[in-house]
């Protein structure tokens, strides 16, 4: 009986027979290529190419903390903008105001942390490895010390030629493991701070465009005012165009309206003060950066002039025909020529003895200035000065600006008032038909008839966004320097005032 055998397994297409002994060969030896060990020259290739690779991550790690500091000097640029002007700091709401103080709390605190963070990515960092015996390869495997600086200095010049001489490859890659080792160290501490570091500057970004959204809100609401309810027939005891009073008013004051505002054509930046020139027949306009501009009676305008300060409001002092400039942030009277075009003296102000006290915030000073002409006082006359607030003001001195340039002070002062309740004063002007001072509370878009003893006997609705300069034309129309609004005037507001001509002040 003949049994079966096994047959063979079939072959089929999808598994071909390699009978090619000299690929099969290849194929072995490259598979024993990739599982040998590095020799020598070649793990010393590697060891470069890595250490390349950490400095490369160093120099970049550098140049990202660099570009954060750029970053943040920029932010603290625009942030120190902003809370440095007090026009845009007004714009806040009183509640807002109060909060600033925090906030610049938590700014501070957080670019405290931010530069901390930026040192600590950008400092030199030194890891010196512990190696206290050769290992299991032996001597000719330790680190010879040959390529830190700092084991290099340990020998002198012709020891160290000779360790080069002698060195073997196991001890310059043992030396090259070494450096790996330490620059990873490095590179994992430079963007461990380094991600802090971005985080901060994130938390900064997020603070400083928090505080530009507020301003900007408020900007656009201090635009755009609620209208102020007109009741639609006068009541028995109220004359046409009367205003119910608010709260804030003086208790036995009618809170009157003027007529509509026209715009000007000749505009102004940051319009801030103005002034009627009766002897040359023009106005003089300023501006908060240090323009002085002439505009005639037509709104159109004459000519433009460069003026060093911060410039608040202006006056004319009569006798001379000189210009009085109100310089705010240095406390400054600065005497303008417009015969000459040309500034004649500067008379700083001491503020605190003007004031009769420190003031609150040295930010808020005087903003408004006029004069009133009296042949018995030195100069003329007195120049009255409006302080916005802590402490609100107004203030009455004399001096004779066409004298010598000197510092104004206590002696100089006739009088002081706080006309309370109101706070923000920012503009002055004297009229002479009225025999009053008008005076501008500009938080409540109010206009204060004042007698110089600093009795308030009127109040009028004033129209505009940041109203900071009044003067009055010939015509008896009432110019007002708008810092949001630019120029405009107001047509027979000296009538509604209560000036008749021919009649009484």
């Amino acid at each position: 009986m003949v049994e079966d055998l096994p047959s063979p397994p079939a072959l089929t297409e999808a598994e071909p027979v390699d009978d090619d002994p000299k690929r099969r060969r290849k194929d072995a030896k490259l598979l024993a290529e990739q599982a040998r060990a590095l020799d020598p020259w070649e793990r010393y290739r590697t060891l470069v190419d890595t250490l390349e690779e950490a400095m490369d991550l160093v120099e970049l790690a550098d140049r990202k903390a660099r570009f954060a500091l750029v970053i943040m000097g920029a932010l603290n640029l625009a942030f120190f903008f902003l809370v440095t002007r007090s026009e845009l700091v007004d714009a806040l709401p009183t509640m807002l105001r109060a909060f600033l103080g925090f906030y610049l709390l938590i700014y501070a605190g957080v670019a405290l942390f931010f530069f901390l963070e930026a040192i600590e990515a950008l400092k030199p960092r030194r890891f010196r490895p512990h190696l206290p015996y050769p290992g299991e390869a032996g001597a000719e495997h330790f680190p010879e010390g040959l390529r830190y600086y700092e084991d290099v200095v340990l020998r002198d010049l012709e020891a160290y030629r000779r360790a080069w001489r002698e060195v073997r490859f196991g001890q310059l890659n043992a030396e090259l493991a070494v450096q790996n080792h330490v620059m990873a160290r490095i590179n994992l501490d430079k963007y461990r701070s380094l991600r802090r570091l971005y985080g901060g500057l994130r938390v900064l970004t997020l603070l400083a465009g928090g505080l530009l959204a507020a301003l900007a809100l408020s900007m656009l609401a201090s635009q755009n005012p609620a209208p102020v309810p007109v009741s639609a027939e006068p009541q028995a005891n109220q004359s046409p165009g009367v205003v119910a009073a608010s709260s804030g008013a003086a208790e036995s004051l009618e809170i009157r309206a003027l007529g509509a505002p026209v715009p000007v054509p000749a505009q102004l930046r940051e319009a801030s003060g103005i002034a009627w020139h009766p002897a040359l027949a023009r106005f003089f306009a300023v501006g908060d950066r240090g323009s002085l501009v002439e505009i005639d009676a037509a709104g159109q305008l004459l000519r433009t002039h460069r003026v060093k300060g911060n410039l608040e409001d202006v006056t004319v002092h009569a006798p001379s025909g000189r210009l009085v400039l109100l310089a705010e942030k240095k406390g400054e009277l600065v005497v303008w020529d417009p015969a000459t075009s040309s500034e004649t003296a500067r008379f700083p102000l001491d503020v605190a003895a003007v004031l009769g006290r420190e003031p609150a915030d040295r930010n808020q000073g005087f903003e408004g200035v006029t004069f009133q002409p009296d042949a018995d006082l030195a100069g003329g006359g007195s120049f009255f000065l409006v302080h916005q607030r802590k402490p609100a003001r107004l203030v009455a001195l004399s001096f004779d600006p066409t004298a010598a340039a000197r510092t104004i002070g206590a002696a100089d002062v006739s009088s002081r008032h706080a006309l309370k309740p109101y706070e923000d004063l920012t503009a002055v002007v004297w009229s002479e038909p009225l025999g009053r001072l008008l005076v501008i509370a500009e938080s409540d878009d109010r206009l204060l008839l004042v007698s110089p003893a600093g009795t308030i006997t009127g109040t009028w609705q004033l129209a505009g966004g940041r109203q900071e300069g009044l003067a009055f034309d010939p015509e008896g129309s009432m110019w007002v320097a708008d810092e949001l609004q630019g120029l405009f005037k107001i047509p027979g507001a000296l009538a509604a005032l209560g000036y008749a001509p021919g009649s009484a002040s």
